[in-house]
């Protein structure tokens, strides 16, 4: 799993340090900076891809703006020449070996002839893109073979005195093969702990009622796209236990008795078949445009975290969206439980303190940090500890310790 996650000037946030369990929820006010922390990671992702366009941003879960306002705006320090320094985003990400598996710095190219920004350049001395690595590779292969050209050369040409250069060389040529090995180990720890793939999840009522074009993101677009598609893939037989196992959670609303998730023929007519048992059998069933809001959620939650072709590491935003207070607590347990169960590292954000009931802070895999603006300004956090217990009075619920203001993440200007 993601054991760390620096950021360093992008929008709120200045400096800050992320230890994400396997389950992590951010709580914190309105505009303290929870989704740009989420943005930051993605953008990371981007940063190891080298696609850091509008569309593939877009595509990840950001909220795509001119690149100025993608980097901290706050005041800075004057250097010597009397300008301004301008920082450059800088993203860092560690494993379970505390060893860094991505380290960039990236920064806008600016057009000389109008001073706007053209696409953003990506500096990554740790990781690099396949594209990259497999261009470094040519270029090596190249220079080792020009290397020992030469050393023929001078063989033939010079004295003894040449042969210190061919070792000289062959020990050059020797880390430099080390990095390369090194660098390959990197990289593939980046895409097994899941960076490479980060999302963030926010479903829309509209999109998950609306089947999306041919065209749409696969496998499972960050607003709900192609729900009905992957629901498809588990009516396979060797993945009935997952569909099973989907059912019998969704029996967290009383009413649900069954749903058929669609083969082919279904798909193409758009049609999720649902149950509810309190109805007459010749009208219990209906499809996801009846849907209860709460129930396509929670199907869209379950599908995203059970599915073996969506992402190993990515983040719900705005995870209590259309649910019950207490519906939020059980969704938080049948999360962990999930994330767990089918090897998946979630960040959620939230509103509602009733979710972080369903938390078990004694665990170190499921953490909760609160987030705020400091007094410049920046985004900080700061983790919940579990609560220390009080002789003779029962256990506080983290809601109402957050609700009182003992755990912070609560506006405090009015």
């Amino acid at each position: 799993m993601i054991f760390e996650i620096r950021i360093q000037n992008f929008k709120s946030i200045y400096d800050l340090a992320l230890k994400p369990g396997r389950v992590t929820v951010l709580i914190g006010e309105n505009g303290s900076g929870k989704s740009n922390i989420l943005e930051a990671i993605a953008f990371a992702a981007g940063a190891a891809a080298n696609k850091l366009d509008n569309e593939f941003l877009f595509n990840r879960g950001i909220r795509v703006t001119e690149n100025p306002w993608m980097r901290s705006a706050f005041p800075d320090e004057p250097v010597k020449s009397g300008k301004l320094r301008v920082r450059d985003i800088r993203l860092i990400v560690r494993g379970d070996d505390r060893e860094p598996v991505f380290d960039c710095r990236v920064k806008p190219v600016v057009r000389s002839e109008d001073g706007s920004f053209a696409r953003w350049r990506v500096n990554a001395p740790v990781l690099r893109t396949e594209l990259d690595a497999a261009l470094l590779e040519e270029d090596f292969a190249q220079e080792v073979e020009q290397a020992v050209e030469n050393i023929k050369t001078q063989r033939d040409e010079r004295s003894k005195k040449d042969a210190t250069t061919e070792q000289l060389l062959k020990r050059v040529i020797a880390q430099m093969r080390l990095a390369r090995r090194k660098e390959r180990a990197l990289r593939s720890d980046a895409k097994t702990l899941g960076l490479a793939d980060f999302m963030i999840y926010a479903p829309e009522n509209t999109v998950l009622r609306t089947p999306p074009p041919e065209s749409a993101v696969q496998p499972l677009g960050t607003k709900g796209e192609g729900l009905l598609k992957l629901l498809e893939a588990f009516t396979d037989p060797k993945f009935s236990d997952r569909l099973g196992d989907m059912k019998e959670r969704l029996h967290l609303f009383g009413w649900f008795e069954d749903f058929l998730a669609p083969d082919e023929t279904a798909t193409a007519q758009a049609r999720l078949q649902i149950r509810d048992r309190w109805l007459a059998s010749e009208r219990a069933v209906f499809d996801q445009k009846s849907a209860n809001e709460g129930f396509l959620y929670l199907l869209f939650y379950f599908t995203l975290i059970m599915s073996w072709r969506t992402p190993r590491f990515f983040a719900l935003d705005n995870v209590d969206n259309a649910l019950n207070p207490k519906l939020c607590s059980a969704l938080m347990r049948q999360i962990a439980e999930l994330a767990k169960k089918y090897d998946k590292q979630i960040i959620c954000t939230t509103h509602n303190p009733a979710l972080l009931d369903g938390l078990n802070i004694n665990d170190d895999d499921q953490r909760l940090y609160t987030v705020q603006r400091d007094t410049e300004g920046h985004t900080v956090i700061n983790r919940v500890q579990p609560p220390k217990p009080q002789p003779g009075k029962p256990p506080m619920k983290l809601s109402a310790a957050f609700l009182a203001g003992h755990i912070g993440g609560l506006p405090d200007h009015f």
